[in-house]
């Protein structure tokens, strides 16, 4: 059996599969469609419980993010957070076109992040742990990534030199450029269809702040942090102020209808807690920069 058809085997294996597969066999809906519906429910609710472990993922017991830099780890505050450490037909997607080690590296992005915006931090013995690997597996991969010009925001490079710059914003920044949804996907280590979930979601972010709405509220609509939701909207500001990304916005919020404005019973419902990110519904493909 091929390489390229054991993906596929794997990548059929999903909830995430058995669900287009639902929708498609016995509600006709084409295949675009049936993937914005499984976007749109992954969205709405998977992220209705913040202590929700869905398959994939892992539940640990880190540094927190307030912690002090100085005191030994066990003797520092603690935060619980929730990993994906299989992001499902995502990932068989990555280690089918790239690899089973840059499908590791582009984890290790994802672990970080994924930590940080559920206020925790991790260290490189969280990452190897998490992921079945040694420590100076981990240590390898790091040293590739910052050569690819990444950040990898483990316990000593937050408190040595402060949070840096996410993935996500960084992501958001060169889709406004015009770069390609693949292109950004290779130096992420991640699928083309990631990196137009966040595009998605930072225009659900955006659309919904200019209808009035509140950090907190944007957060509990879009399952997303209120963390990255404040990163997202200083992206937002930013590029009103850069002719070419602001160009660029404006033309994908034309193309996306607005969401009904929530009832006011639903926005007096609103939760203020927010949680790790979650996917939300599918954007176009972006064309590529030549």
């Amino acid at each position: 059996m091929s390489k390229a058809t054991t993906q596929d085997r794997l990548a059929a294996k999903t909830p995430e599969a058995a669900f287009l597969h639902v929708l498609e066999q016995e509600f006709n809906f084409s295949p675009r469609v049936s993937s914005e519906l499984l976007s749109t429910a992954q969205e709405m609710l998977a992220g209705t419980s913040s202590s929700a472990v869905r398959p994939g993922q892992v539940r640990l017991v880190v540094t927190s993010l307030k912690a002090p830099f100085g005191p030994p780890l066990v003797e520092t505050s603690k935060a619980e957070v929730t990993l994906t450490v299989d992001a499902g037909v995502e990932d068989a997607v990555v280690k089918a076109q790239e690899g089973p080690e840059s499908l590791r590296r582009g984890r290790i992005l994802r672990l970080t992040e994924e930590a940080l915006e559920q206020g925790g931090v991790l260290t490189q013995e969280d990452l190897a742990r998490a992921l079945g690997v040694n420590r100076r597996t981990i240590v390898r991969d790091i040293k590739v990534l910052k050569g690819e010009g990444h950040l990898i925001q483990t316990r000593g490079v937050v408190k040595g030199v402060g949070r840096g710059q996410t993935h996500k914003v960084r992501v958001i920044e060169l889709w406004l450029d015009r770069e390609g949804y693949d292109k950004i996907g290779r130096w992420l280590h991640h699928s083309p269809q990631a990196i137009k979930r966040y595009v998605s979601t930072f225009l659900r972010v955006v659309s919904l702040h200019r209808q009035g709405m509140s950090v907190e509220e944007i957060a509990f609509l879009t399952q997303s942090s209120v963390r990255l939701v404040k990163e997202y909207l200083r992206v937002y500001e930013a590029a009103m102020g850069e002719p070419h990304r602001r160009e660029k916005l404006e033309e994908e919020l034309a193309r996306v209808s607005p969401s009904t404005t929530p009832s006011t019973s639903l926005r007096a419902g609103l939760r203020t807690g927010a949680r790790q990110e979650t996917p939300s519904e599918e954007e176009e493909k972006g064309g590529m920069r030549t």
